[in-house]
């Protein structure tokens, strides 16, 4: 055998320094970084920058001007994305009244085996459209709908109740049943990663549920509570057809603001609210992770 022949070819090096041991396998983890970068940074990074853009008939041309976000701030927009801000943080919270609990719940009470087909259930709602499962709200929320009917029926009511469509209640009431399950999906990670050993300790030591709830789950399953709360938040803001549909004519969001800007053709205006929400959502994220170390929703709890 001569010397050399063992020694890959000029062909074989450069696959090799291309793909290195572990093949093409090794660039798969390389894909989600590439899929966040076309679809989520650069049209983030865009939408900043044109925002700064002047408005022409049809588009826009480049320049820098803050006339988008004057507009913005000295119009009854600013006044409108401040209360549709109000009405996603009552949903928050209403959110968390009614789908934490359901994931303790879950976690604490349902054997293991079941769990995760137990938390699938509220995926289906998901599989039907959101506007149509918005719109099939008005039926039971309208002054002689279900709910209504169901009050007078069993002598709760006398008279329709009227606030529950076209009003910010409704808004309020359709944002809650569009992403509660936001709220149950990221408090079950946030128990999952508590070992169920802890619960039965605070059982054994007669801790009871209001203390084993304030003293342990809910500090250990803040992380997840707080990224529960920013996703039902911030879709609540930009959803636009949630006020379209349940809040009447005057209800507004900071979606139905970009809608009309688009409408009227004024992409800067519409940039410019798209990149508030932006900066309101980097500030939230920034502030929990600060409080609550979001890293810890990865991370086994013993």
């Amino acid at each position: 055998m001569r010397e050399g022949d063992n020694l890959p070819s000029r062909a074989e090096g450069r696959r090799w320094r291309l793909f290195g041991e572990d093949g093409p396998s090794r660039y798969v983890f390389y894909l989600p970084a590439a899929f966040m970068v076309v679809f989520l940074a650069i049209p983030i990074a865009l939408t900043l920058v044109w925002s700064f853009f002047e408005r022409t008939d049809f588009w826009m041309k480049p320049g820098f001007t803050l006339f988008a976000y004057e507009l913005f701030f000295t119009s009854a927009r600013a006044e409108n994305f401040a209360f549709a801000m109000y009405h996603s943080a009552i949903a928050v919270v209403i959110s968390f009244i009614i789908g934490f609990p359901v994931a303790v719940f879950v976690r604490r009470r349902v054997p293991e085996v079941v769990q995760h087909r137990v938390i699938l259930l509220f995926i289906l709602p998901f599989m039907i459209s959101e506007i149509i499962r918005i719109f099939a709200l008005r039926p039971v929320l309208g002054r002689y709908g279900l709910v209504n009917s169901f009050l007078m029926d069993i002598g709760i009511i006398s008279e329709p109740i009227s606030a529950m469509l076209f009003t910010p209640v409704g808004v309020i009431i359709g944002e809650v049943m569009s992403f509660l399950p936001f709220m149950v999906f990221s408090g079950f990670l946030a128990m999952e990663a508590v070992q169920r050993y802890i619960f039965e300790v605070c059982d054994d030591l007669g801790a009871g549920t209001a203390r084993t709830f304030r003293h342990i789950i809910l500090p250990l399953a803040a992380p997840g509570i707080f990224a529960g709360s920013v996703f039902i938040f911030v879709n609540g803001l930009g959803v636009g057809f949630i006020p379209n549909i349940l809040g009447g004519p005057g209800a507004v969001n900071a979606g139905s603001i970009v809608f009309e800007a688009i409408a009227t053709i004024d992409f800067p205006l519409a940039m410019a609210v798209s990149a508030i929400m932006i900066v309101t959502l980097v500030a939230l994220l920034y502030i929990g992770h600060r409080i609550f170390d979001l890293t810890r929703l990865l991370q086994p709890i013993s």
